[in-house]
């Protein structure tokens, strides 16, 4: 009989350092979840579940992507106002 050796699943990214970032500078409540979300990886991966791991991860990047558009668009549409109020005029 011949042995199959698996390899062992590697963790998932956790996204932490980058929900971080992302809820500091761009939009704050958005960030939160994907903070929730990252630290829920960590979670999973501490318990040996890889899978509730793995789609926490996934949770985790997409909370991140929304943030960080939201947070381009809302901060953009800040500029334009601001600008046509005259608030960068000298």
């Amino acid at each position: 009989m011949t042995e199959i050796e698996l390899e062992p699943l590697a963790a998932p990214k956790t996204h932490l350092w980058w929900a971080v970032v992302a809820t500091a500078l761009c939009f704050f409540p958005f960030g939160i979840v994907a903070l929730i979300f990252a630290i829920r990886t960590i979670s999973a991966v501490d318990r040996g579940d890889l899978a509730a791991a793995q789609e926490s991860s996934l949770r985790a990047r997409r909370w991140l992507k929304i943030t960080i558009i939201v947070g381009l668009v809302v901060n953009g549409l800040l500029l334009v106002i601001f600008g046509f109020m005259g608030a960068f005029s000298t």
